[in-house]
Order: structure tokens, then sequence, then C-alpha cells
């Protein structure tokens, strides 16, 4: 593994864990509930993650065969009710079957990969692939925590570390 993602890959294989701890005990029926028609429901926040996380899967080299998400959130696409979304098992599994392509990239890239532009750039400045990962590893763990908040409105109970 590069030692510059080493941080990274701590806080990612946090994630792992917490993104399931941030859907549990909410029910398929609660998956579309919205706590107002300006917050995005669940299976979207959860949906959107796992492809985020497919996306960084392909920053490093290894991207995630048969994508489920592709065209569901490119260029910014907000939560579109017409939209059927996969549901939240079939979410869970392809965040299980992306953590463990997570594992072998970060295990296997390299410095001079992680040095190289990325493919678009990012808020934090280091338009790197190694900024990349900085910055999608950030909107992940934004993106757990929205879960973890809309778990506890639906079922009551926090998340869990």
């Amino acid at each position: 593994m590069a030692s510059s993602v080493y941080q990274s890959e701590i806080v990612l294989n946090l994630n792992s864990r917490l993104f399931i701890a941030a859907l549990e005990g909410v029910q398929e029926s609660q998956g579309h509930e919205r706590m107002s028609d300006r917050n995005n429901p669940i299976v979207w926040l959860a949906a959107h993650t796992a492809w985020s996380r497919n996306m960084i899967c392909a920053i490093l080299g290894r991207p995630v065969a048969n994508d489920p998400f592709a065209g569901m959130f490119e260029n910014f696409k907000a939560y579109d009710p017409a939209i059927a979304y996969p549901s939240l098992e079939t979410i869970k599994a392809e965040w299980a079957k992306s953590s463990e392509i997570l594992k072998e990239a970060l295990a296997s890239v390299s410095e001079e990969h992680l040095a190289a532009a990325g493919p678009f750039p990012n808020p934090t400045g280091d338009h790197s692939n190694a900024g990349l990962l900085a910055f999608l590893t950030q909107h992940e763990c934004y993106d757990i925590g929205q879960m973890a908040f809309v778990k506890k409105f639906l079922t009551n109970t926090a998340m869990k570390y």
C-alpha cells in the first residue's frame, strides 16, 4: 500500500462498518420516506454513497464491474421519486462488494498513480488522484452522517459505532 493513503484507508475501513450501522433497523418500507420535501430519503443517500465508493474504486484503478448505480447520480442529479432506486438490501450487498474491491485497490495503488492528475477537479485544491481520494473520503463521511441522522428520525435509534 502507498503510505500516503494510510489515513484515508483507516477512515474508509471505519466507513465500511458505519454505512451498515446507519441502515440497521431501517425497514425497506421506510427507505423512501423524507423528513421534508427538501431532504433526501435514506435509499437515495445510501445508493449515492455506494455509487461514490464505486467511483473511489475506479479512481484507484479498480473499477467495479456492472455498477448498478451508473447513471443515477452523475452531474449532481438530485433525488427523483420517479427513479426506481435499488432496495436497501441490494445497496448493502453492493456496498459489501465495493468495500472488498476498495481494500484491494488501496493495497495495490502506487504513489505514482496517486500523484497523477485526477479525472475531475475537487474542492480540496489538490487535483491529483490522492487529492480526489481525500475529498471523496470526506464526502463519504458526510453522506454516512446524513444517513445516521435519517436513521434516527426513522427508527428512534442512533447509529452505533
